[in-house]
C-alpha cells in the first residue's frame, strides 16, 4: 500500500469503511436505493473519490471507483494481517488435511445458505470455474458438512467473509491469504481423488435415471435428493458433462473395466438390475441396449457412499 493509500485509508472512520465493504461485496457491484445509508458518509465518499452515487430516472445507485475498489483491496489485506493469528488459533482446532481439502478442493465454490439452507454457489469478485467438478461428494459427507460451517463461522467471527442477502460473499485477499497458508498441507491423495470420482459417476448414472427407480419403502428418504422438495432443489451441482455414461468416465479418467465391475457386486447383491432398453442414454456398454437398473436405491446409497467417500473423509479428519 502507498504513502496516500495508507494516509487515506487511516482516514476513513467505520461506518465509511463498512459502507465501503458492503459495495465491495455487492453482487453487481453497486447499491441501489440508498436511502438507508447515510448521507454524510455517501458525501464523503464521493469527495474521497472512493464511490459514485447518482440519481437517474428516480432510482439512486452508488458504485465503487476503480481507486475505490482498490482502496478496498487494501482495507482487506489490513483486516487480514490484524487477525490472522486469531484465524490460525482458532482453526488448528481442526483436521488440518480435512481443512485443506475443503480449502483448496470445495470452499471457492460452495457455501451453504443461511436463508434456505441449500448448498448455493460462493460469491466472490470472479466468475465461477465451470469445470467439471467431483469434489463437492466431500460434503455427501455430514462430518465434512459440518466443518465446513465451522470454518465459515471462523472466518466470519476474524472478519474474512461477510453475509449479504443470506450468502456468504468473499474477497480475493482472503482466498489467496487461505490458499497460501494451505498450500503445502497436503489435501487428497490421488488414490482419494480417483474414489471420489467414482462416488460422482455413480451418483449421477442414478440421478439420470431417476425415473427408474422405485422410491417406495426405505427408498423415500432419497426422492428429495434426486427430485427436490419444497426447501429446495434437486442436486443441480451433478449436472455437468451428463451427455452419456462414457463421455462422464472419459471426462473424469476412471476405468469403464472397473466400473463394469463394481456393477457386477451391486447385481450380484440385487443392488441393480442388467436390463435391457433399446438406444438408452444410460447405456455404455459394447451392447448398446444393455443398463443396470438401480433396483434399491438406499442399498446403492449405502454402497457408494462405504466404498467411495467413507474412507476417504476418515482418513482425512485423523489428527
Amino acid at each position: 500500500m502507498d504513502e496516500n493509500t495508507t494516509r487515506l485509508v487511516s482516514s476513513l472512520d467505520v461506518n465509511e469503511i463498512n459502507t465501503l465493504l458492503r459495495l465491495y461485496y455487492s453482487r453487481e457491484g453497486f447499491i441501489k436505493n440508498f436511502d438507508e445509508l447515510d448521507d454524510e458518509v455517501l458525501h464523503n465518499l464521493v469527495e474521497k473519490n472512493l464511490i459514485n452515487a447518482s440519481i437517474d430516472t428516480g432510482e439512486d445507485s452508488v458504485s465503487l471507483t476503480e481507486y475505490g475498489l482498490s482502496v478496498c483491496g487494501s482495507v482487506m489485506v489490513d483486516i487480514i494481517n490484524v487477525n490472522k493469528d486469531l484465524f490460525r488459533s482458532k482453526v488448528q482446532e481442526l483436521p488440518q488435511r480435512a481443512v485443506s481439502s475443503l480449502i483448496n478442493r470445495v470452499m471457492w465454490r460452495d457455501v451453504i445458505s443461511k436463508e434456505t439452507g441449500n448448498i448455493d454457489p460462493i460469491t466472490k469478485p470472479y466468475a465461477l470455474d465451470e469445470s467439471l467438478w467431483y469434489e463437492r461428494v466431500l460434503l455427501k459427507d455430514e462430518r465434512l458438512e459440518k466443518m465446513l460451517e465451522k470454518i465459515y463461522d471462523i472466518l466470519e467471527g476474524v472478519g474474512f467473509i461477510n453475509t449479504l442477502e443470506g450468502q456468504r460473499w468473499c474477497s480475493p485477499e482472503v482466498e489467496n491469504f487461505l490458499k497460501g497458508e494451505y498450500k503445502e498441507i497436503m489435501d487428497l491423495t490421488w488414490a482419494e481423488e480417483d474414489s471420489l470420482k467414482y462416488h460422482y459417476f455413480f451418483y449421477v448414472y442414478a440421478q439420470d435415471q431417476k425415473n427408474l427407480i422405485n422410491f417406495s419403502g426405505e427408498g423415500e428418504e432419497y426422492r428429495s435428493m434426486f427430485f427436490g422438495d419444497d426447501s429446495g432443489p434437486s442436486d443441480f451441482w451433478f449436472s455437468s458433462n451428463r451427455s452419456d455414461p462414457r463421455s462422464l468416465l472419459s471426462s473424469l479418467g476412471i476405468s469403464e473395466s472397473r466400473v463394469m465391475g463394481f456393477l457386477g457386486e451391486m447385481q450380484g447383491e440385487e443392488i441393480v438390475n442388467e436390463r435391457y432398453y433399446p438406444l438408452s442414454s444410460f447405456s455404455f456398454f459394447s451392447d448398446e441396449d444393455k443398463i443396470f437398473v438401480v433396483r434399491d436405491i438406499k442399498s446403492f446409497m449405502s454402497y457408494i457412499t462405504g466404498k467411495f467417500l467413507t474412507p476417504v473423509v476418515d482418513s482425512l479428519l485423523k489428527i
